[in-house]
């Protein structure tokens, strides 16, 4: 006995959508999965899109969706509207950085840049995130010192004893001077007011004071009261970002923000090739920028050496 037609027919197309889907699915097993990486930036400025760019630049292919939101448009909408738990994303500037590493929910990835202070931003405890500093190593920042200054042996510097961030990275310090070098410390906690702090260090005998991105110690004032007693006493300043140089620090060091997106996009990548190590929870800056106040060495009666200059991306000179 014969099946009724209708019966034949279904037969006959479930048969041609068995064989079609044998056909196919060699091919969708060979599509690549996407790797979503979800830029958030702590704002529109300047700096923070070059990093995003660069991001872009790096990491978008056809197995890699990258896109880009606000930290503040993710925190009023809700994280859930912008990142799922098999995204990567990448944190532009402290703000975002710091609040990510608090909302993001586990066994979401974290990677940060254009960060000035990690351990202060509080990304070195709780869940594991790994980044790229604004600072310039400061083995790197020594030997710029050495070759400004050759016949430096003293390096002052301000720090908070009672903050963890302000004892590590002097403890960094001493750790990476020169050999014969010398670190007078003042502490603040020591004194009635940083102003006076100031006074005791700059009517010191240092050869330079050094100064580091601790937002709890150089607000405006405080940078513009150092630079000021540092002149009068007749002791360069390093600063800590090419707009402090530019205020009157003698020599200091910057970051590209397209560098440090570059750099990010690397970590990111590092973190998606299981074959090799876990890289560094933080790195240095890869390239710095150079700042030369020449307006101040002037005042101060040094000659920086010419090879210094030829190399600095930031000159300030005496408008003519």
């Amino acid at each position: 006995m014969s099946p009724p037609p209708a019966l034949h027919l279904y037969v006959k197309k479930f048969r041609a959508l068995i064989v079609r889907a044998l056909v196919l699915l060699p091919l969708l097993c060979a599509l690549p999965t996407l790797a979503d990486v979800v830029i958030v930036k702590s704002s529109d400025a300047e700096p923070y899109k070059q990093a995003e760019q660069a991001l872009h630049d790096r990491l978008a292919a056809p197995d890699c969706n990258v896109r880009s939101v606000l930290a503040k448009d993710l925190a009023e909408n809700g994280i859930g509207a912008s990142i799922s738990t098999s995204d990567t994303v990448v944190a532009i500037g402290t703000p975002a950085a710091s609040w990510l590493h608090n909302q993001l929910p586990g066994g979401i990835e974290l990677v940060y840049c254009m960060v000035s202070n990690p351990l202060d931003a509080g990304l070195l405890k709780g869940p594991a995130c790994w980044g790229i500093t604004t600072e310039v190593s400061i083995s790197d920042q020594m030997s710029l010192i050495a070759e400004a200054l050759p016949h430096a042996r003293t390096i002052g510097a301000l720090y908070r004893s009672d903050t963890p961030a302000a004892r590590q990275a002097m403890q960094s310090l001493k750790d990476s001077l020169p050999p014969k070098w010398n670190l007078l410390a003042v502490e603040v906690n020591d004194h009635t007011s940083v102003g006076e702090a100031i006074d005791t260090l700059t009517q010191s005998k240092a050869d330079i004071i050094w100064t580091s991105a601790d937002s709890k110690l150089y607000d405006g004032a405080t940078v513009r009261e150092l630079l000021l007693s540092a002149v009068r006493n007749g002791i360069p300043v390093w600063g800590f970002s090419p707009a402090f140089v530019r205020a009157g620090a003698l020599i200091g060091g910057g970051v590209d923000p397209h560098t440090q997106g570059e750099q990010a996009a690397d970590l990111v990548n590092q973190l998606k090739d299981t074959k090799h190590a876990a890289p560094d929870k933080v790195q240095f800056a890869r390239d710095y920028q150079i700042a030369v106040n020449l307006i101040v060495a002037d005042q101060l009666g040094i000659e920086v050496p010419d090879s210094l200059i030829r190399r600095a991306v930031y000159v300030f000179r005496q408008e003519k």
